[in-house]
C-alpha cells in the first residue's frame, strides 16, 4: 500500500490546494507592496521637496490600501506612477473637529416630556441650547434663538403630535434644513408618538428614529452622538465612551475610536492577539451599545486595524497597524517620532543589534519598542525579521537597510 505524505503529514488535496493558494496570494501581496514603495521612492513631494512616507496596509479580502503622509499633490503623482485611479491613494492629514453644540427644538407644551431628556444629556456631557436656560427676563427671544441656531453643530428636534403642528417649530426646522444643506450642521430629528408618514416629505427622507424619552437605552444612544462641555448647571463628567473618543487618529467614527483606544490601552506588549476580546467584553469595557460596538468593529476591520475570529465567540484582536495609528493618542508616546529616533540610532550604529539591547539603550519598555518597530515596518524602513520574533518583542534583531538610511535622512 502506497501512502503519500506532504510535510510529514498524510496528503490532503484540499489542504494542499489551500496552502498553495495562500502562498501565491502572499507572494502577490509582497510584490504589490514592493512596487508601491519602489514607485514612491522615485517621487519627491512637490510641496515639501522630500520623499514622503508611504503606508502599504493589508486589508481583509486580500486587498491593499495605500496611504501617504505626503501632500495631496504627492498622492496624485504616486497614483500616476502606479497606474491606479484618481483618489485611490489617500493623503492622511490631521484635521480639527469642532466640539458639538446642540440646539434643542421643541413645542412649549412638550417641555414636561423632553426636559428630562435634555437634563440627561447635560448630565452626560452634552452641551446645547435650551430656551428655558438661555433666555432671561426682558431678553429678546428672537435674538437668543438666532445666537443658538448660529452656533449649533447639531439641530435636534423633538417631533411630537403637538410640535409638528406648530408654525414656530416649523420655522426652526427650516433653519435646520438650510444649515444641513449648506453643510454647516447636522440634523437629528426624533419621533415621539409620531409615524414617519405624518412628517413633511423632506423629513421623511432623513434618518428619523422613534425615540422613547423614558428609555435609558434610547437616551444613552443619543448621548453617544452628542457630547460637549459647559459651565451651565449642572454638568456631570463625560461617560467613559465619550472620554475615549475625544482624540485619536483622523477619519474614524466615535465608536471605532472608543474600541481602538480600549484595545491599545489593554495591550501589554503591542503584539498580535494582545489582547483578544469578545464582543460582550468590548461592550462592557467601552460602554457602547451592542449596535455601536458592532459598527465600530466593522470600521476597524475594514481599515485592517483589527482581525476577528470567524468561529466561536467572534473575538477581535489588534494588528500592528492599530498601535501605529492610536498609540500617540492613548499611550503617551508617538510611534512616528519613536520611529525616527530608532532609525537614527540604527543608522548611526550601522549594524544589526538585538532588540532588547536597543530598548535598554533607549530606555524603552517592550510595549514602546514594539510600536516603533511596527511603524518603521509599515513605511518599509526596517527589516524586522518577523520569523524570529520572541515574546515580548516583535523581533529578536533589528537590521538597518537602505530604506532605513533614507527614512532617517528625510526626517533629519
Amino acid at each position: 500500500m502506497i501512502r503519500i505524505t506532504h510535510n510529514g503529514r498524510p496528503f490532503d488535496a484540499k489542504r494542499f490546494g489551500d496552502e498553495l493558494m495562500a502562498k501565491g496570494l502572499e507572494l502577490g501581496m509582497q510584490a504589490l507592496e514592493k512596487k508601491a514603495r519602489s514607485a514612491a521612492s522615485s517621487i519627491v513631494d512637490p510641496e515639501t521637496g522630500r520623499h514622503a512616507d508611504v503606508f502599504v496596509d493589508r486589508l481583509p479580502g486580500n486587498k491593499v490600501a495605500i496611504r501617504t503622509q505626503g501632500s495631496p499633490a504627492f498622492a496624485r503623482l504616486l497614483e500616476k506612477a502606479l497606474g491606479v485611479d484618481l483618489g485611490e491613494i489617500a493623503s492622511v492629514t490631521p484635521t480639527t473637529v469642532a466640539e458639538p453644540y446642540v440646539y434643542f427644538a421643541h413645542a412649549t407644551e412638550d417641555k414636561p416630556l423632553i426636559e428630562p431628556v435634555i437634563r440627561y444629556m447635560r448630565a452626560n456631557g452634552v452641551d446645547g441650547w435650551y430656551d428655558k436656560w438661555e433666555i432671561g427676563d426682558g431678553e429678546s427671544l428672537r435674538q437668543a434663538m438666532e445666537e443658538g441656531l448660529g452656533r449649533m453643530t447639531h439641530f435636534l428636534v423633538f417631533l411630537t403630535p403637538t410640535s409638528i403642528t406648530k408654525p414656530w417649530v416649523a420655522r426652526e426646522i427650516d433653519v435646520g434644513i438650510t444649515r444641513l444643506v449648506g453643510g454647516k450642521s447636522r440634523m437629528v430629528p426624533l419621533r415621539i408618538g409620531v409615524e414617519v408618514a405624518e412628517l413633511s416629505e423632506f423629513l421623511q427622507t432623513l434618518y428619523c428614529p422613534a425615540f422613547d424619552p423614558a428609555s435609558d437605552d434610547d437616551r444613552r444612544r443619543l448621548a453617544q452622538r452628542l457630547h460637549g462641555v459647559s459651565d451651565k448647571p449642572p454638568l456631570g463628567d463625560k461617560p467613559r465612551y465619550v472620554e475615549t473618543v475625544a482624540s485619536g487618529a483622523d477619519g474614524f467614527s466615535a465608536s471605532s475610536r472608543a474600541i481602538a483606544h480600549h484595545l491599545v490601552a489593554a495591550s501589554e506588549h503591542g503584539l498580535w492577539h494582545d489582547p483578544s476580546q469578545t464582543p460582550a467584553e468590548i461592550v462592557a469595557a467601552t460602554g457602547l451599545s451592542e449596535e455601536e460596538a458592532m459598527l465600530g468593529t466593522l470600521d476597524l476591520l475594514e481599515r485592517g486595524l483589527i482581525q476577528q475570529s470567524e468561529y466561536g465567540d467572534g473575538s477581535i484582536w489588534p494588528t500592528k497597524l492599530l498601535f501605529v495609528e492610536f498609540d500617540a493618542a492613548v499611550m503617551g508616546f508617538d510611534p512616528a517620532q519613536d520611529g525616527v529616533t530608532l532609525a537614527n540610532r540604527l543608522v548611526s550604529d550601522g549594524k544589526e543589534i538585538e532588540t532588547e539591547a536597543m530598548a535598554d539603550l533607549l530606555g524603552w519598555a517592550p510595549r514602546r519598542m514594539n510600536s516603533a518597530v511596527a511603524f518603521l515596518e509599515r513605511v518599509g524602513a526596517l527589516d524586522p525579521r518577523d520569523s524570529l520574533a520572541s515574546d515580548p518583542w516583535r523581533t529578536v534583531f533589528l537590521t538597518p537597510v537602505p530604506r532605513t538610511v533614507r527614512f532617517a535622512r528625510n526626517h533629519a
